[in-house]
Protein backbone atom coordinates (compact mmCIF):
# COMPACT_ATOMS: atom_id res chain seq x y z
CA UNK A 1 0.00 0.00 0.00
CA UNK A 2 1.31 3.33 -0.76
CA UNK A 3 1.81 5.54 1.87
CA UNK A 4 -0.12 8.56 1.12
CA UNK A 5 2.47 11.33 3.04
CA UNK A 6 4.33 10.98 0.21
CA UNK A 7 1.67 13.63 -1.30
CA UNK A 8 1.58 15.54 1.11
CA UNK A 9 3.67 18.98 1.07
CA UNK A 10 3.31 19.44 5.01
CA UNK A 11 5.21 15.77 5.59
CA UNK A 12 7.92 16.79 2.96
CA UNK A 13 8.72 20.55 4.15
CA UNK A 14 8.84 18.79 8.23
CA UNK A 15 11.27 16.61 6.30
CA UNK A 16 13.41 18.91 5.17
CA UNK A 17 13.26 21.16 8.46
CA UNK A 18 14.07 18.41 10.19
CA UNK A 19 17.10 16.84 8.83
CA UNK A 20 20.14 17.65 10.47
CA UNK A 21 22.03 16.75 7.50
CA UNK A 22 21.10 19.57 5.05
CA UNK A 23 23.38 21.77 3.49
CA UNK A 24 22.27 25.14 5.24
CA UNK A 25 22.44 23.05 8.70
CA UNK A 26 25.64 21.60 8.29
CA UNK A 27 27.34 24.92 6.75
CA UNK A 28 26.16 26.71 9.94
CA UNK A 29 27.47 24.10 12.49
CA UNK A 30 30.68 23.99 10.67
CA UNK A 31 30.94 27.98 10.69
CA UNK A 32 31.30 27.89 6.76
CA UNK A 33 30.05 30.26 4.65
CA UNK A 34 29.73 32.90 7.26
CA UNK A 35 31.32 36.09 5.91
CA UNK A 36 32.96 37.29 9.65
CA UNK A 37 34.36 33.67 9.62
CA UNK A 38 38.10 33.79 9.77
CA UNK A 39 39.89 32.61 6.72
CA UNK A 40 36.75 34.10 4.61
CA UNK A 41 38.76 36.94 3.17
CA UNK A 42 41.10 34.07 1.25
CA UNK A 43 38.60 32.07 0.12
CA UNK A 44 36.95 35.01 -1.36
CA UNK A 45 39.96 35.55 -3.26
CA UNK A 46 40.47 32.49 -4.33
CA UNK A 47 37.30 32.14 -5.58
CA UNK A 48 37.34 35.55 -7.23
CA UNK A 49 40.44 34.37 -8.94
CA UNK A 50 38.87 31.25 -10.41
CA UNK A 51 35.51 32.56 -11.23
CA UNK A 52 36.91 33.99 -14.84
CA UNK A 53 39.35 30.83 -15.81
CA UNK A 54 38.54 29.78 -19.23
CA UNK A 55 37.21 26.64 -17.67
CA UNK A 56 34.78 28.35 -15.16
CA UNK A 57 33.01 30.41 -17.70
CA UNK A 58 32.59 27.25 -20.17
CA UNK A 59 30.37 25.86 -16.76
CA UNK A 60 28.38 29.25 -16.24
CA UNK A 61 28.22 29.42 -21.01
CA UNK A 62 26.97 25.48 -20.12
CA UNK A 63 24.55 26.35 -17.63
CA UNK A 64 23.16 29.61 -18.98
CA UNK A 65 22.47 27.55 -22.28
CA UNK A 66 20.92 25.01 -20.37
CA UNK A 67 18.40 27.77 -19.01
CA UNK A 68 18.06 29.52 -22.51
CA UNK A 69 17.02 26.73 -23.67
CA UNK A 70 13.75 26.61 -21.72
CA UNK A 71 13.54 30.40 -20.99
CA UNK A 72 14.34 32.09 -24.17
CA UNK A 73 16.56 35.06 -24.65
CA UNK A 74 18.49 36.76 -21.65
CA UNK A 75 17.96 40.38 -23.47
CA UNK A 76 15.81 42.81 -21.29
CA UNK A 77 15.09 39.91 -18.72
CA UNK A 78 15.51 41.77 -15.24
CA UNK A 79 17.38 39.11 -13.13
CA UNK A 80 18.14 38.71 -9.44
CA UNK A 81 20.90 36.91 -8.87
CA UNK A 82 21.02 35.95 -5.24
CA UNK A 83 24.43 35.25 -3.52
CA UNK A 84 26.22 36.86 -6.59
CA UNK A 85 29.61 36.66 -5.31
CA UNK A 86 32.58 38.31 -7.39
CA UNK A 87 29.60 38.71 -10.66
CA UNK A 88 30.13 35.04 -12.07
CA UNK A 89 27.09 34.69 -13.83
CA UNK A 90 25.81 38.30 -12.94
CA UNK A 91 27.98 39.73 -15.38
CA UNK A 92 27.45 37.26 -18.27
CA UNK A 93 24.09 37.61 -17.62
CA UNK A 94 24.50 41.62 -18.15
CA UNK A 95 26.63 41.26 -21.50
CA UNK A 96 23.68 39.32 -22.84
CA UNK A 97 21.47 41.99 -22.33
CA UNK A 98 19.33 41.44 -19.10
CA UNK A 99 19.03 44.10 -16.41
CA UNK A 100 20.64 42.34 -13.00
CA UNK A 101 20.50 43.24 -10.42
CA UNK A 102 22.98 41.62 -8.12
CA UNK A 103 22.55 40.57 -4.07
CA UNK A 104 25.67 39.92 -1.98
CA UNK A 105 25.92 39.60 1.56
CA UNK A 106 29.88 39.61 1.88
CA UNK A 107 31.24 43.38 1.53
CA UNK A 108 34.44 41.40 0.31
CA UNK A 109 32.91 39.54 -2.36
CA UNK A 110 30.87 42.86 -2.99
CA UNK A 111 33.90 45.03 -3.78
CA UNK A 112 35.15 42.20 -5.90
CA UNK A 113 31.65 42.31 -7.95
CA UNK A 114 31.72 45.61 -8.91
CA UNK A 115 35.30 46.13 -9.04
CA UNK A 116 34.73 42.93 -12.18
CA UNK A 117 31.66 44.43 -13.06
CA UNK A 118 34.18 47.62 -14.22
CA UNK A 119 36.32 45.59 -15.80
CA UNK A 120 33.66 43.68 -17.97
CA UNK A 121 31.88 46.36 -18.84
CA UNK A 122 28.84 45.04 -17.43
CA UNK A 123 26.21 47.15 -16.31
CA UNK A 124 24.85 45.84 -12.91
CA UNK A 125 22.79 46.99 -10.26
CA UNK A 126 24.69 45.67 -6.52
CA UNK A 127 23.00 45.73 -3.09
CA UNK A 128 25.59 44.46 -0.37
CA UNK A 129 22.70 42.37 2.08
CA UNK A 130 21.63 38.96 2.59
CA UNK A 131 18.60 37.09 1.05
CA UNK A 132 17.71 36.57 4.65
CA UNK A 133 17.79 40.05 5.43
CA UNK A 134 16.16 41.77 2.42
CA UNK A 135 12.21 42.27 2.20
CA UNK A 136 10.71 40.79 -1.34
CA UNK A 137 9.03 44.31 -1.61
CA UNK A 138 12.59 45.55 -1.23
CA UNK A 139 13.51 44.19 -4.25
CA UNK A 140 10.51 44.65 -6.27
CA UNK A 141 9.33 42.09 -9.15
CA UNK A 142 11.91 40.62 -11.19
CA UNK A 143 11.37 38.42 -14.09
CA UNK A 144 13.79 35.69 -12.83
CA UNK A 145 15.75 35.26 -9.51
CA UNK A 146 18.72 32.95 -9.99
CA UNK A 147 20.81 31.51 -7.07
CA UNK A 148 23.64 28.86 -8.08
CA UNK A 149 24.62 26.79 -5.10
CA UNK A 150 24.05 29.38 -2.95
CA UNK A 151 23.68 28.90 0.89
CA UNK A 152 20.73 31.03 1.46
CA UNK A 153 18.75 29.49 -0.89
CA UNK A 154 18.78 25.54 0.82
CA UNK A 155 15.78 25.75 2.55
CA UNK A 156 11.79 25.70 1.40
CA UNK A 157 10.69 28.73 2.73
CA UNK A 158 13.63 30.78 0.83
CA UNK A 159 12.53 29.11 -2.28
CA UNK A 160 9.24 30.17 -1.32
CA UNK A 161 10.39 33.64 -1.28
CA UNK A 162 12.22 33.71 -4.72
CA UNK A 163 9.09 32.24 -5.97
CA UNK A 164 7.26 35.20 -4.74
CA UNK A 165 10.06 37.97 -6.13
CA UNK A 166 9.92 36.58 -9.35
CA UNK A 167 7.69 37.06 -12.07
CA UNK A 168 8.46 33.88 -14.59
CA UNK A 169 11.15 32.10 -13.89
CA UNK A 170 13.20 30.62 -10.58
CA UNK A 171 16.57 28.77 -10.88
CA UNK A 172 18.15 27.18 -8.12
CA UNK A 173 20.99 24.85 -8.15
CA UNK A 174 21.87 22.28 -5.07
CA UNK A 175 23.43 19.44 -3.68
CA UNK A 176 21.98 16.16 -5.01
CA UNK A 177 24.78 13.50 -3.67
CA UNK A 178 27.53 12.81 -1.69
CA UNK A 179 30.60 15.81 -2.42
CA UNK A 180 33.48 14.25 -3.37
CA UNK A 181 36.51 15.19 -1.87
CA UNK A 182 40.06 12.92 -2.82
CA UNK A 183 42.32 14.12 0.17
CA UNK A 184 39.21 14.19 2.23
CA UNK A 185 38.91 10.37 1.76
CA UNK A 186 42.64 9.17 2.18
CA UNK A 187 43.12 11.86 5.04
CA UNK A 188 40.01 9.79 6.95
CA UNK A 189 41.07 6.57 5.75
CA UNK A 190 44.08 7.45 7.49
CA UNK A 191 43.40 8.50 10.17
CA UNK A 192 40.88 6.00 10.80
CA UNK A 193 37.75 8.17 10.94
CA UNK A 194 34.34 8.36 9.40
CA UNK A 195 33.00 11.28 7.76
CA UNK A 196 29.31 12.70 8.04
CA UNK A 197 27.70 12.41 4.80
CA UNK A 198 24.98 15.39 3.94
CA UNK A 199 21.80 15.09 2.61
CA UNK A 200 20.79 15.94 -0.60
CA UNK A 201 18.30 18.98 -0.34
CA UNK A 202 17.76 18.43 -4.07
CA UNK A 203 15.43 15.54 -3.17
CA UNK A 204 13.07 17.26 -0.62
CA UNK A 205 12.83 20.47 -3.84
CA UNK A 206 11.80 18.52 -6.02
CA UNK A 207 8.63 16.40 -3.72
CA UNK A 208 7.51 19.77 -2.61
CA UNK A 209 7.52 21.65 -6.01
CA UNK A 210 5.52 18.49 -7.01
CA UNK A 211 3.25 18.54 -4.01
CA UNK A 212 2.57 22.31 -5.09
CA UNK A 213 1.81 21.56 -8.63
CA UNK A 214 4.71 23.45 -9.92
CA UNK A 215 6.12 23.31 -13.27
CA UNK A 216 10.07 22.99 -13.57
CA UNK A 217 12.48 21.32 -15.52
CA UNK A 218 15.57 19.62 -13.65
CA UNK A 219 18.88 18.54 -14.50
CA UNK A 220 20.59 16.20 -11.96
CA UNK A 221 25.18 15.82 -13.13
CA UNK A 222 28.12 14.19 -12.19
CA UNK A 223 30.95 16.53 -12.14
CA UNK A 224 34.57 16.37 -11.07
CA UNK A 225 37.77 18.74 -11.44
CA UNK A 226 41.56 17.37 -11.54
CA UNK A 227 43.99 19.08 -10.26
CA UNK A 228 47.19 19.38 -7.97
CA UNK A 229 47.97 20.98 -4.66
CA UNK A 230 50.71 21.51 -2.85
CA UNK A 231 51.19 19.94 0.56
CA UNK A 232 51.40 23.61 1.74
CA UNK A 233 47.89 24.68 0.57
CA UNK A 234 46.78 21.33 0.98
CA UNK A 235 47.30 22.10 5.05
CA UNK A 236 45.87 25.34 4.55
CA UNK A 237 42.58 23.97 3.20
CA UNK A 238 41.96 20.70 5.11
CA UNK A 239 40.13 21.97 8.37
CA UNK A 240 37.33 23.53 6.33
CA UNK A 241 37.44 20.49 3.95
CA UNK A 242 36.93 18.54 7.63
CA UNK A 243 34.30 20.62 9.05
CA UNK A 244 32.17 20.14 6.10
CA UNK A 245 31.95 16.45 6.53
CA UNK A 246 32.24 17.69 10.72
CA UNK A 247 35.72 16.11 11.88
CA UNK A 248 37.46 18.14 13.86
CA UNK A 249 41.21 17.42 13.96
CA UNK A 250 44.03 18.91 16.34
CA UNK A 251 47.58 20.03 16.09
CA UNK A 252 49.39 16.66 16.54
CA UNK A 253 46.83 15.05 13.86
CA UNK A 254 47.69 17.73 11.60
CA UNK A 255 50.94 17.14 11.94
CA UNK A 256 50.88 13.20 10.95
CA UNK A 257 48.92 14.56 8.26
CA UNK A 258 51.26 16.24 6.66
CA UNK A 259 53.97 13.79 6.88
CA UNK A 260 51.67 11.27 5.80
CA UNK A 261 51.05 13.40 2.48
CA UNK A 262 54.57 14.21 2.15
CA UNK A 263 55.63 10.70 2.45
CA UNK A 264 52.99 9.63 -0.49
CA UNK A 265 53.35 12.94 -2.51
CA UNK A 266 55.94 14.70 -2.25
CA UNK A 267 55.75 18.37 -3.29
CA UNK A 268 52.16 17.75 -4.61
CA UNK A 269 49.38 15.91 -4.02
CA UNK A 270 46.43 14.90 -6.41
CA UNK A 271 42.95 16.72 -5.97
CA UNK A 272 40.38 15.18 -7.16
CA UNK A 273 36.46 16.91 -6.19
CA UNK A 274 32.98 16.95 -7.66
CA UNK A 275 29.65 14.73 -6.60
CA UNK A 276 26.29 15.24 -7.83
CA UNK A 277 24.56 18.63 -8.74
CA UNK A 278 21.15 19.41 -9.15
CA UNK A 279 19.48 22.27 -11.13
CA UNK A 280 15.56 22.88 -11.03
CA UNK A 281 14.10 25.63 -13.43
CA UNK A 282 10.72 26.62 -11.84
CA UNK A 283 8.11 27.85 -14.68
CA UNK A 284 5.31 30.82 -12.44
Amino acid sequence: MVDMNIFDQQFWKDAWDNDPNTQDKRMKRAGLGNPDAPGFEKWAENFNKNSFTEESQKRTKRIMSWIENQTGAFKNLSILDVGAASGVFSIPFAKEGAKVTSLEPSTVLHEMLKDNAQHYDASIKTINQSFESISASDLNNVDFVFASMCPAVTTWEAVQKAIDIANQFVYVSLIAGPKENSIVEKVTAFLEMKPSPMTADMYYLMQLLYCNNYTYDTLIEHHTQHTEKSVEEVMQQLPSWLKEVEIEIDHQQMESIEQYLQDKYGDNVPLTTGGKFGKVLIHL
